[in-house]
């Protein structure tokens, strides 16, 4: 009896289930989510294994909003692999994105962040030269090549990766609406040190009515 395909929805469903179920960040997410409802602010440490978790979600969310052209691509992805090391002030951040549909394809990437001297709040930018992207898709697969060539993915990772502030400010209150919090992060100040990513958020959030 052949196999049923799941349905896109099913499919994404499942990613999502397995994901939350093998990398949960609630404990992290709640943490933050109590602190911005009772205080307006979140004051806290990440270490490596913490970051990783966070770093997970928000890639994950940058692919899944990417548009062209103000249409959304709908990709259904997972990120199956994210590590992250934190020494002397640098991380170094290495994640696979697999994309099952509508092409299908491994992303592997490579870069460094650091804290940004020219800032003029605390925070974090990508180091010049680190950032390495692979592209792999099957061997003759030219329409997951071309695909690929036109969402250009090096050019929406340097967009998104140049400023990783912005990127957790507008990522996290969709993870955070997740643990009964709804709002927005008005600033966020990160610096890394020689084993954690310092973090201050602010932001106006209550509580989710259910």
């Amino acid at each position: 009896m052949p196999r049923i395909k799941p349905t896109d929805e099913q499919l994404r469903a499942q990613i999502e289930a397995a994901a939350a179920e093998k990398h949960s960040t609630e404990q992290i997410e709640a943490r933050i989510a109590d602190s911005l409802l009772s205080d307006g602010h979140f004051l806290g440490r990440l270490d490596a294994r913490e970051l990783a978790l966070i770093m997970r979600n928000v890639v994950y969310n940058v692919f899944d909003q990417h548009k062209i052209g103000g249409r959304n691509l709908g990709l259904i992805h997972n990120v199956p692999s994210m590590k992250v090391a934190i020494k002397k002030g640098q991380a170094q951040i290495r994640f696979v994105v697999h994309i099952h549909r509508p092409i299908v394809a491994f992303l592997q990437f490579k870069y460094d962040l650091i804290n940004d001297p020219l800032s003029t709040t605390p925070s974090v930018r990508l180091k010049a030269g680190s950032l390495n992207i692979s592209e792999h898709t099957r061997r003759f697969d030219l329409k997951s090549k071309a695909a690929l060539a036109a969402i250009n993915i090096k050019e929406l990772a340097r967009k998104e990766l140049a400023n990783p502030t912005r990127v957790i400010c507008s990522t996290l209150p969709s993870q955070l609406k997740q643990r009964g919090a709804t709002g927005a992060i008005t600033s966020a100040d990160l610096t890394l040190t020689d084993q954690h990513l310092e973090v201050c958020l602010k932001g106006v959030f209550k509580h989710l009515k259910t």
